[in-house]
């Protein structure tokens, strides 16, 4: 409960608007805080969020399976090295069990575990 007060208070300060502080994590532990009426809007923008993100991720399935990522206009894959080094599913995985996306989480645990390698002799540039 502790977690939600703090985000309701973060998210309440009148200099930024309560759209741009609200980002995935913020959006899910809202929906989950079981509190009254009034987080309505908070829910169904929870639940918007995860039918958002559920619909990218299933076109990411359809088109880029295996790859780092979708191109969405052309519906195809890209691998930013040449070879897939996984980024989209190692990257989605953790929004994909916080949603509670369990059999998108578990075949993407799956996909990790059996083809991720870093054994591979190619540059990779890290700038974060």
């Amino acid at each position: 409960m502790s977690h939600c007060f703090l985000l309701r208070k973060k998210i309440s300060r009148p200099s930024v608007p309560k759209e741009i502080l609200i980002g995935l994590g913020t959006v899910l532990v809202l929906s989950g805080c079981n509190r009254a009426p009034e987080n309505r809007g908070a829910q169904q923008l929870a639940a918007s969020v995860k039918t958002e993100f559920l619909h990218a991720w299933q076109n990411y399935e359809r088109y880029a399976w295996g790859h780092d990522a979708l191109k969405p206009l052309s519906k195809t894959a890209h691998d930013w090295y040449g070879q897939s080094l996984l980024m989209s599913p190692v990257d989605a995985l953790d929004a994909l069990i916080l949603m509670k996306l369990e059999t998108q989480a578990n075949k993407t645990r799956e996909l990790i575990a059996n083809d991720l390698s870093f054994d591979r002799d190619i540059y990779v540039k890290n700038f974060e």
